[in-house]
């Protein structure tokens, strides 16, 4: 499948699918979201890494080892704490290696906190697995060195070279995060130049999974043009629902299904514009 191909059918299917997910939070941060593209996945690649840290803390006393720090049990001793490639290869591989680890050692944790809370803890391992290789998918994409993009500063004239500056390649390396400290020091029109360059559909993947991030899904409905609808309901909360969170997730569907007819009768105009408009032209 060609790019092009790939892109439209990608297209397709976000146009046809809707879907709605109800969150629930421990906390609310009132800080708006980055609009940079590596400070997005900077904010994600940290979610993540702080959840294993908390993970393997939870879990330290049961199945930890004598000597060994209990924030490095799921999470292991960082190499690399930033938004490039690297960053997310090993969270990816952290978590992949925590779950496995829990599954190992479920015998010995079942009995200090409910099944579904560990089964929870182990869904949220593939989760941060999945996004992290998404996201590595991504970044092979559009970094062709891997999250270390490379640009031309033009240093000053010398003494021994007057009438031609110096030029000299720099690499910024995203998986250090004294460069991400150095990147948010940077104004607008120099960061542009260092940041991501994502398509529409890209951009969406990486916001969406920031936003949900590490967070409890509780309710999530996929709806199909074709009439199929899905929602998933986690176990605790089907065993203890709520009424008023039942409420905002239909009032979010019916909200978001008069948004999507919306967006498709404008695709759909739109497409018979051009086609009326080839159709002309021949």
């Amino acid at each position: 499948m060609s790019k092009l191909e790939e892109i439209i059918s990608s297209t397709i299917y976000d146009l046809t699918h809707l879907e709605i997910n109800t969150i629930i939070k421990d906390e609310m941060s009132a800080s708006k979201a980055p609009a940079s593209p590596r400070l997005i996945l900077h904010d994600l690649s940290e979610k993540f890494h702080l959840k294993l840290v908390s993970l393997g803390k939870k879990y330290f006393e049961f199945i930890g080892k004598a000597g060994e720090k209990p924030e490095f049990l799921f999470r292991g001793e960082p190499i690399f704490i930033g938004c490039a490639f690297n960053s997310f290869r090993e969270l990816s591989q952290r978590a992949q290696a925590a779950n496995i680890l829990l599954t190992e050692k479920f015998d010995l944790v079942k009995n200090h906190f409910p099944l579904d809370e560990v089964n929870a803890d182990m869904k949220m391992f593939l989760r941060i697995r999945a996004i992290s290789d998404d996201v590595r998918s991504i970044l092979k994409i559009v970094d062709t060195v891997y999250g270390e993009p490379r640009f031309i500063i033009k240093d000053e004239p010398t003494d021994t070279n007057k009438n031609k500056p110096i030029v000299k390649i720099e690499t910024y390396k995203f998986d250090d995060p004294e460069v991400i400290k150095n990147f948010r020091a940077l104004n607008n029109e120099e960061a542009k130049k260092l940041d991501l360059k994502l398509d529409l559909r890209q951009l969406l993947l990486i916001k969406k999974a920031n936003d949900i991030g590490t967070e409890k899904v509780v309710l999530q409905t996929i709806i199909g043009i074709d009439g199929d609808i899905t929602t998933r309901i986690s176990q605790a909360f089907a065993d203890k629902p709520v009424t008023f969170i039942n409420n905002i997730h239909n009032e979010a569907i019916g909200i978001s299904v008069k948004f999507w007819e919306s967006l498709v009768n404008v695709v759909v105009k739109l497409g018979q514009t051009i086609l009326s408009t080839v159709t002309n032209k021949k």
